[in-house]
């Protein structure tokens, strides 16, 4: 399939799951890595991060949900889903049922600080559309994805994670390289989710016992924007590597559907994202 076909088939994809949410050319999602350098197993494509706002009481939550899995088979790995459950949403109820409490204290932060108050909403690369918000409404997220892939990245990514289950610990492995110059200061920081959780959903006015929650965020360990990175300017070609170790042995979250997040982005108060992945943890044994 030639390029403007490809073009044409994710267009009418677009306004085939989001309506009024048109998805603009050129198409840029891409599965290649570094091919200069084939060893390291970099990727050099921009990386979108969505964080989506959600609650187990949002009855039109699940409707973003939804969403996201379409717009996952539009972009595949070029956006990286966190599902932070926060909010007056987010609240367990046991009189009503919902026994779950996805909540986390990074999560209620950026709830706060970004000013969600509808749900489902998402924030972008942490980026604001129109100057105004950083929310975006479910009916703008196949745009503002694409808006943010025409972009390009100063930062190549590579991560690995696994859990030690003898040990009871996760350890992510992460490796970086400027491929521009980088002007301005960088924060590093990464998410532990877990996916496919099964709890109660409110889904359009029905209570749904066993529904399938997924890419849920658990912790942030290194907080809500990171630790520094990079405090000045950076030449191309600078590398940087860092290993992150945490300890599960408190949690009873299920090792394997555990998922690391490692995002690249600026300090307070520009909060902007700059490259990210995301990969599922592997399990070991010592």
């Amino acid at each position: 399939m030639g390029k403007i076909a490809a073009w044409i088939l994710a267009l009418m994809i677009g306004w085939a799951i989001s309506g009024c949410d048109v998805i603009s050319p050129p198409y840029t999602k891409s599965n290649q890595r570094d091919t200069t350098t084939k060893d390291t197993g970099m990727v050099l494509y921009r990386k979108v991060l969505v964080e989506e706002f959600t609650g187990a009481q949002c009855t039109n939550c699940p409707l973003g949900h939804r969403k996201l899995a379409d717009l996952g088979q539009v972009f595949g790995d070029s956006i990286v889903v966190v599902s932070i459950h926060a909010g007056e949403f987010a609240r367990p109820d046991l009189r009503k049922g919902y026994t779950a409490d996805f909540r986390t204290p990074e999560g209620e932060e950026l709830n706060t600080r970004f000013r969600v108050f509808a749900y489902p909403a998402a924030v972008i690369d942490r980026t604001q559309f129109g100057g105004t918000s950083y929310v975006v409404g479910v009916q703008n997220w196949g745009s503002a994805i694409a808006t943010e892939l025409r972009t390009t990245t100063p930062v190549a990514i590579h991560a690995s994670a696994f859990c030690d289950t003898t040990r009871g610990e996760l350890s992510i492995s992460v490796q970086l390289r400027s491929i521009a110059d980088v002007l301005y200061p960088l924060n590093i920081g990464y998410y532990i989710l877990e996916d496919s959780l099964v709890a109660p959903q409110l889904d359009n006015g029905v209570f749904i016992p066993e529904y399938v929650h997924r890419h849920v965020l658990r912790a942030a360990p290194l907080g809500a924007y990171g630790e520094p990175l990079i405090s000045s300017t950076t030449p191309a070609g600078t590398t940087f590597e860092r290993t992150y170790l945490y300890n599960l042995s408190s949690s009873d979250w299920n090792r394997r559907r555990l998922e690391a997040v490692v995002f690249i982005v600026r300090p307070e108060p520009n909060y902007t994202v700059v490259q990210c992945t995301k990969v599922n943890v592997a399990v070991v044994s010592k």
